[in-house]
Formats: structure tokens, C-alpha cells, sequence
């Protein structure tokens, strides 16, 4: 899987997929402080963690628009 591949799923999900992104993402963030506390901060430098973080929000902005 590429990292591009994430951002295609999101554009062509249709709506329960979107809710259950928006989901994860809304969930990851309540739950950012108990897992990330590695002084590398690795949600922030690692490529895939970016790459997901922006397609969840991509996600639940393209869910707020529909």
C-alpha cells in the first residue's frame, strides 16, 4: 500500500465508510496523549502517521460537506 492509496479511499468512500474514518480519527486524537509520548513525537515526524492523520480529517471534513 502507498501513501497516496490512503487519500484515494477516502475520496471514493461512500458514507458509512467516511463515518467510520471520521470515527478513528475523532478517536485517535482523544487518545493521542496516551499513546504518543515518545520524545521522537513519531505521530508528527512519521510519513504514515501524516499521511493518515490528514486523510481521516479529509474524511470527516468530506463527510460534513455531504
Amino acid at each position: 500500500m502507498e501513501l497516496h492509496d490512503i487519500d484515494n479511499f477516502v475520496q471514493t468512500a461512500n458514507k458509512d465508510q467516511l463515518k467510520a474514518f471520521d470515527f478513528l480519527g475523532q478517536w485517535m486524537m482523544e487518545i493521542t496523549p496516551k499513546y504518543c509520548t515518545c520524545a521522537s513525537k513519531c505521530s508528527q515526524n512519521c510519513e504514515l502517521a501524516k499521511a493518515l492523520g490528514g486523510a481521516l480529517q479529509a474524511a470527516g471534513q468530506k463527510l460534513q460537506g455531504q
